[in-house]
């Protein structure tokens, strides 16, 4: 069925023909993506500095320009982009041709400013706001778009107009599917979406987004709530570990506490490696891992004593990350702070997890990840050997948590093993794993 274009959009039929869309296809078909010659990638998650994530209701080509090119000068490689469902797809069958269009044009003023995008697309939550369409919205309670099936058709829908836009764009990662929506269905709609439910979802749309746009980096954005729990919550670990093509991992440890005492201490500045090693003990022995998230307010997650080591602590985090093998790389949260005349009554800490304050003056944390940057292009971090393994059982891998610090404290760099792959010689051969240790 041929889509018909209405004024700026596009409405599409039942079975959506979604590559015949308003706008032109960007850059060439099949176009691979851009090489990159770093082991491990360093970026930023955007947060514009001046409409923040409602740039796709008010584009302003010039503001980011701008914004991009500080991001570019600290020597980042890449961005991981928030659309916003409720402006791109604003009916089930309507997909906003616009705002394709804006997108589009995004890509271009990223290439000319030398970066990879890395775009999340089912945003029901990004820094404590909801964003879904309005249809889902319904009473007396919203649509469940994890279990709907016509919900996910509209999805997969969506996912096969916006690779007909940029899904051959050489500077495109890939699609993020959605950023921590387990806090959507549980904080804001009270869906009660089980994990079997979450894996379903998950597995369907990443292998949509691996048909309409392959060869890319496909996954979804969680913290460490699927991986810290014991048991399974929000998404069950082996789907995240095995669907898609890396899995992502948001370590956000400025939240425990730890940084107003112990800045430079191993919990603080090994617990994204922490969770790296978690992360690969449920997949494949060369599954991909990705921070896709890590980042702290100086003004609220620092004590005035504590402060000034933040640039160190972002340096030692990174650089233990770093150390894992089969590592794509570490993105940092923010690229900008938050404007709160603009977007009023966030969450504090909001306002102060930028590398650039939001009126685009370096912070100390973006001249610390700058000279890491050159750090690494100049001596790139090497993978540490992880010949001992700490065996965690499956359904409990914080249970080695302990252990995990007291190792690295004594110079030991060590991995985890589920206790149900603990006797497999090949599996563990694979990894490099000679010495089992059990907490």
């Amino acid at each position: 069925m041929t889509p018909a274009v209405v004024g700026r959009r596009t409405l599409i039929g039942a079975s959506l023909a979604a590559v015949a869309l308003a706008g032109t296809m960007t850059g060439p078909a099949h176009a691979a993506p851009r090489p990159n010659a770093r082991r491990v990638r360093l970026g930023v998650n955007y947060t514009p500095s001046t409409r923040w994530f409602h740039m796709w209701q008010d584009f302003r080509e010039d503001d980011l320009r701008r914004d991009l090119d500080d991001i570019a000068v600290l020597g980042l490689d890449h961005i991981r982009l928030m659309l916003l469902w409720s402006e791109f797809q604003p009916e089930p069958r309507l997909i906003s041709g616009e705002k394709l269009d804006r997108l589009a044009r995004f890509f271009e003023l990223a290439d000319a400013a030398g970066l990879d995008v890395d775009v999340t697309t089912f945003n029901g939550h990004i820094s404590a706001r909801y964003w879904t369409p309005n249809w889902l919205q319904v009473q007396p309670k919203p649509v469940n778009w994890f279990t709907d099936k016509q919900a996910i058709v509209a999805q997969q829908d969506f996912l096969r107009a916006l690779a007909a836009r940029i899904g051959t764009h050489p500077r495109f990662l890939g699609f993020d599917l959605s950023n921590e929506p387990y806090y959507y269905w549980d904080n804001f709609a009270g869906l009660g979406v089980t994990p079997a439910q979450a894996d379903a979802w998950y597995t369907t749309l990443v292998r949509t987004a691996a048909e309409v746009a392959p060869g890319r980096l496909h996954t979804v954005g969680c913290d460490h709530v699927p991986w810290n729990a014991n048991g399974a919550k929000g998404f069950g670990r082996a789907a995240l570990a095995t669907e898609g093509s890396v899995t992502a991992v948001h370590p956000w440890t400025s939240f425990q506490g730890v940084l107003k005492t112990d800045p430079l201490g191993a919990l603080a500045t090994r617990n994204a490696e922490r969770l790296t090693q978690v992360v690969q003990a449920y997949g494949a022995a060369d599954r991909l891992t990705w921070i896709q998230e890590d980042g702290a307010a100086p003004s609220l997650h620092f004590s005035d004593q504590s402060r000034p080591q933040y640039g160190e602590w972002l340096k030692r985090s990174i650089r233990n990350a770093a150390s894992s093998d089969h590592f794509f790389g570490f993105t940092w949260w923010c690229s900008h702070d938050v404007s709160e005349q603009l977007v009023p009554a966030l969450n504090p800490l909001e306002y102060d997890l930028g590398l650039y304050t939001n009126d685009r003056k370096l912070k100390p944390a973006g001249a610390a990840l700058k000279e890491l940057v050159a750090e690494f292009d100049r001596t790139p971090p090497p993978v540490a050997a992880r010949s001992t393994g700490i065996v965690i059982p499956d359904a409990n891998p914080r249970s080695g948590e302990d252990t995990f610090y007291r190792l690295a404290n004594e110079g030991t760099h060590a991995a985890f093993v589920l206790e149900s792959r603990s006797s497999d010689k090949a599996y563990l051969q694979a990894r490099g794993i000679t010495t089992l240790v059990r907490p």
